[in-house]
């Protein structure tokens, strides 16, 4: 037993330290690219679908100032893009659009979002825009739910990561944050 614990230490550990550096290197390459002036305008509604990304491609830059969280989004939520960090589920809505935009994470590198309040700010930057989004809602999901990626036909925001928060890849729910964008 006390082999296993040693064994669920040091995955987990070696998967945070991995997303660590990864998502260093990520914000690095993206705060070079980006300069300040532009990652302050702010986004207007995007009409039109933009053309949609590659998988692994840098997406956006979101920040959650109320509970010290940053990321860099890459495109595709398959293992290889979410051990790094988060990932925008491909075929929803970009951040902007009028519709659901779906971003994935692990939950070894988003437990602080289980601290996330009514109200509170996810902010979103883009190529195309600065984009903030309020939150107005949590909830748990089995992880078939498919209603968590499902149009909305209105410009928000949900983020996803397993439950429980502590579990890892033990976790076998969704922890479901909601959010709108303020105009």
């Amino acid at each position: 037993m006390f082999g296993i614990a040693i064994s669920l230490f040091l995955y987990v550990g070696a998967n945070v330290g991995y997303q660590i550096t990864r998502q260093n290197e990520l914000s690095d390459a993206w705060n070079k690219q980006h300069t300040t002036a532009a990652s302050n305008q702010p986004g207007h509604l995007v009409s039109m679908h933009r053309p949609r990304q590659a998988e692994g491609i840098p997406l956006a830059k979101i920040t959650v100032p109320s509970i010290n969280f940053s990321g860099i989004v890459l495109e595709g939520t398959n293992n290889q893009v979410l051990s790094g960090g988060p990932g925008h589920l491909t075929g929803t809505a970009y951040p902007g659009e009028a519709d659901n935009v779906v971003i994935s994470n692990h939950n070894s590198y988003s437990q602080q979002w289980g601290s996330l309040k009514k109200g509170e700010s996810i902010d979103v930057v883009t190529d195309y825009g600065s984009f903030t989004y309020k939150v107005t809602g949590f909830r748990v999901a089995e992880s078939d739910d498919l209603s968590i990626s499902a149009s909305t036909g209105k410009p928000n925001l949900t983020f996803t990561t397993c439950w429980p928060l502590w579990a890892g890849a033990l976790a076998r729910q969704r922890y479901v944050v909601t959010a709108d964008l303020q105009s």
